[in-house]
């Protein structure tokens, strides 16, 4: 959903006559706590794809130092209020991502139906670490990923409520760079 945050929010800031230059002028604090976080994830991904045991046995602790690296360069930010929105989405996921053993619970009916059959199987034989399917034992399914979008969609996939609020954040942060508002007032000033 961040590519879609992104582009919506290019071509929105842009009708609303926002200017791309304008989006160089944007700081985001601590990237590279975010950058290294992200590199965690990928590389758990990578490595446990390639049958590294250590990684696959240790995908919740892989998951937990990604995410307080993460947090660290959201943090950082929170003085634009986007970055409150998009915090918010991402301890949503963190939540539920913890409380089910250090994997994000997906819908296996979502995945169906958004056609992405190929990635219910190689889950459920768990070849994607990062998520497990929904199951009686879910905690907190409300948090999963349960929403799809459908098979018709360029880029169907199926996401969360934390994505939403992820993707509602970056996308209100582009338009506040775009319009020369990204100076955002402290919260409750």
């Amino acid at each position: 959903m961040l590519v879609e945050s992104l582009g919506g929010g290019l071509l929105v800031g842009k009708a609303r006559g926002g200017k791309f230059s304008n989006i160089s002028s944007g700081e985001i604090r601590g990237w590279y706590f975010i950058g290294a976080s992200f590199l965690v994830e990928f590389s758990a991904v990578y490595f446990a794809s390639k049958g590294v045991k250590l990684v696959v046995d240790g995908i919740p602790f892989i998951h937990l130092l990604s995410y307080i690296l993460l947090f660290f360069g959201l943090f950082m930010n929170l003085d634009k209020y986007p970055f409150w929105i998009i915090t918010a989405g991402v301890l949503l996921n963190f939540i539920v991502i913890m409380a089910n053993g250090g994997q994000m619970p997906i819908s296996k009916e979502a995945l169906i139906s958004a056609g992405l059959i190929d990635n219910a199987a190689a889950i459920e034989q768990g070849r994607i670490i990062t998520h497990t399917l929904i199951s009686d034992a879910t905690k907190l399914r409300f948090l999963s990923d349960i929403l799809a979008l459908p098979k018709y969609y360029p880029r169907p996939k199926v996401y969360s409520l934390g994505d939403i609020l992820m993707a509602v954040g970056v996308f209100i942060y582009i338009q506040h760079l775009m319009l020369g508002k990204q100076k955002n007032r402290p919260i409750g000033k």
